[in-house]
């Protein structure tokens, strides 16, 4: 679902368990992040052996071409939306960006 496709972050918050476990989800570089900033959820590009030691041979050349960056694995994203709306399940979107970014910046769960 919308791999490879620039969409709000509002859409993958929305549909993030729906997304492929394996992808990440990518945000606009130097820009603050809202629920209104174009996203996407891309799986990483295979890297050769001879581009391992570059440091950013990893990242798909489609967040290149957007100036997008790796923020975190689909999976963390689920599991933040998840005990978002354990905890009250009707969370909003609002709400769950503010989960989302809360855990960005504390690497812990936000109590709602």
């Amino acid at each position: 679902m919308d791999i490879d496709q620039i969409v709000s972050f509002q859409v993958v918050v929305a549909t993030i368990m729906n997304r492929s476990p394996r992808a990440w989800v990518y945000l606009p570089s130097g820009r603050k992040w809202s629920l209104a900033s174009e996203s996407a959820t891309l799986e990483s590009d295979e890297v050769p052996p001879e581009l391992e030691d570059e440091p950013d041979a990893w990242i798909p050349q489609f967040a290149k071409r957007h100036d997008l960056v790796q923020v975190m694995p689909v999976t963390t994203l689920q599991e933040i939306v998840s005990n978002a709306r354990q905890q009250k399940p009707n969370a909003t979107l609002d709400e769950l960006f503010a989960a989302f970014i809360f855990y960005y910046k504390n690497d812990a769960f936000i109590e709602l």
